[in-house]
């Protein structure tokens, strides 16, 4: 049986986005807790993997900051707003897609 997004495997609710917002933060390699079971969880896999993440947010930084200077001759700090605000759509586009692709196992600790 398939998982649902966010689901505990063990008590099969919704783990809290504010419990899934600490991968945000920490980064992936950690475990969390279901706010309902309180049963240790660690993820499946990577939601999104790290290294698109990053492409991401260079690229819809980089291309519209070189856009305004370059073709749309605007000054700096003003082409900087616009890639700032571009970059935190981008920014959004990606916390909305790793909640999305969370998915959760028990934790098992070796040893």
């Amino acid at each position: 049986m398939e998982l649902k997004a966010r689901e505990c495997p063990h008590c099969h609710r919704q783990v809290s986005l504010q419990v899934c917002s600490k991968y945000l933060l920490r980064g992936t390699n950690y475990t969390v807790r279901c706010n309902h079971c309180n049963t240790e969880l660690a993820l499946v896999k990577e939601p999104i993997p790290f290294n698109y993440c990053v492409m991401a947010g260079f690229l819809s930084g980089v291309i519209p900051a070189q856009y305004c200077l370059y073709i749309l001759k605007m000054r700096f700090l003003q082409s900087i707003s616009y890639a700032l605000l571009l970059g935190f759509v981008a920014e959004i586009v990606c916390i909305m897609l790793t909640f999305k692709n969370i998915r959760f196992k028990r934790y098992f600790p070796h040893g």
